[in-house]
């Protein structure tokens, strides 16, 4: 009987695990044929252009995307190295598609893209990089969002809104590797934490986010995963340090922080390290500052926001939906209700602390996980002036969530991803499936079960551990 000794070399290669050398080889191939076939695709855009610069704007962006694709891969390699080869190549295969399928969408131009960010990197484009640094344009963001959109106002004459959502793109790949390292934390087997990153990045609300919209939440909301994920390992300096990175980025960064009070009942972290926090917001405005913007400006950047769109809701699946639905203005709606509105948004928080702090001996991360998804949904629900982006943290959360327990928990991620896609199709261009009240039940009927899941996990652990001191 002959032996091919080419094909059971092959089969030989593809069943030991992945090394370190095999992997960097493969990064550099598969990259290489990434940039290959993304010079191939069709950039509408563009085609505006003739001649010598249309090629080369499609040699720029086929080379942008080309980094996040590697960069993509490198966040997966260290649960590669675990895998057989063949596990490798799959992984940078199913990577390029989820890339070039959001290359397919970078075409769409949101209305915020044409009304504010392109008419602010055009303005950027004008000045210096120290003059951009310390002009105040585009006041509506915080400093280090708008030192990226300094960076992209280098390439002139260039379709931006592509690099844009690239840095959103290049984020998705964070954003996976922080709910693939929290998964983690109680699942074994590198098959299951690199299907936590594949699904991640392919969440519909972290595609139409980032890669359609062009919008930035997954800056904030990446870095966040990553302070949580630090926190449960006891790195205390890092975790409040990314957190006040995080606020520098977005607001909405406020939402996390209720993660740090079931954190600090099972002893993961140290108030003493709170200051880093502050710390950490101000590192990231040293730039600006430098460069001229007033301290007042970079600290009230937020109340500056706040003061803005005095409605009770801003498309967002909140609970207010159902009161425009039948009242028709928000504007009124906001002036008869926010304060109240507030006023049960922290007393829902308050409860939730309460009722933690009376099962703090049963906290360990699946308890945390659940209770701040509590947190991340229940605001976004209940505040006024939510817009559809605000609750993108919580869709997040609850496929990690869910990961933990999925046969019992696969409604979460289904509820408030459904909820948010409704809302963002409502608030983007074409037609809306389903109009915005019906958000607001599937987010509410998403608050309630992960409240009654939280109840039961509760209960389950105490149990547990009454079993082991009997």
């Amino acid at each position: 009987m002959s032996i091919d000794i080419l094909d059971d070399g092959i089969r030989n290669v593809l069943k030991k695990k992945s090394g370190k050398l095999f992997l960097a080889i493969l990064v550099i191939i598969s990259a290489a044929v990434f940039y290959f076939t993304a010079l191939k695709q069709r950039y509408v855009m563009i085609d505006e252009f003739t001649g010598f610069h249309q090629a080369e704007y499609v040699r720029i962006t086929a080379i942008f995307f080309t980094c996040v694709f590697a960069i993509t891969c490198l966040f997966e390699l260290g649960e590669l190295r675990r895998l057989p080869a063949v596990y490798a190549l799959v992984a940078m295969l199913m990577t390029a598609l989820i890339v070039l399928g959001k290359i397919s969408l970078l075409d769409y131009q949101s209305n915020d893209y044409e009304i504010f960010l392109s008419s602010w990197i055009y303005e950027y484009s004008l000045l210096s990089i120290p003059e951009a640094l310390g002009a105040f344009v585009g006041t509506d963001y915080s400093p280090p969002y708008l030192y990226f959109l300094i960076l992209i106002s280098r390439i002139k004459e260039f379709p931006w809104q592509y690099l844009v959502k690239a840095i959103s793109v290049a984020f998705d790949a964070l954003l996976g590797y922080g709910i693939m390292k929290l998964v983690g934390l109680r699942k074994e087997g590198a098959l299951y934490r690199l299907g936590a990153f594949f699904l991640t990045m392919v969440l519909p609300t972290v595609v139409f986010n980032g890669a359609y919209w062009g919008q930035c939440d997954v800056v904030y909301t990446s870095i966040c995963i990553m302070a949580v994920y630090h926190a449960f390992k006891r790195r205390d300096a890092l975790t409040f340090l990314l957190f006040g990175i995080a606020l520098s980025y977005k607001l909405q960064t406020v939402f996390f922080l209720p993660f740090l009070f079931p954190l600090w009942l099972r002893r993961d972290i140290r108030l003493r390290y709170l200051i880093l926090l502050p710390a950490g917001y101000m590192l990231m405005m040293v730039p600006g500052l430098l460069a001229g913007k007033s301290l007042h400006s970079v600290l009230t950047v937020y109340i500056q926001q706040a003061g803005n769109y005095n409605l009770i809701t801003m498309n967002g699946p909140s609970i207010y939906e159902w009161f425009i639905a039948a009242s028709g203005s928000s504007a009124k709606l906001y002036e008869m209700f926010s304060q109240m509105a507030i006023f049960l948004s922290f007393g829902v928080l308050i409860m939730i602390c309460f009722y933690l702090s009376l099962h703090k001996d049963a906290m360990d991360e699946d308890v945390t996980l659940l209770s701040g998804l509590l947190f991340l949904s229940a605001m976004p629900l209940l505040l006024p002036k939510m817009h559809e982006r605000y609750a993108f943290g919580a869709d997040v959360m609850s496929l990690a969530v869910c990961m933990y327990k999925p046969k019992r928990r696969f409604l979460l991620p289904f509820c408030f991803g459904l909820g948010s896609y409704i809302v963002y199709t409502a608030g983007l261009a074409g037609e809306k499936i389903m109009a915005k009240p019906f958000a607001s039940c599937f987010f509410l009927a998403g608050v309630i079960l992960t409240g009654i899941e939280l109840y039961y996990t509760l209960r389950e652990k105490e149990k547990g551990l009454q079993m082991v001191k009997a």
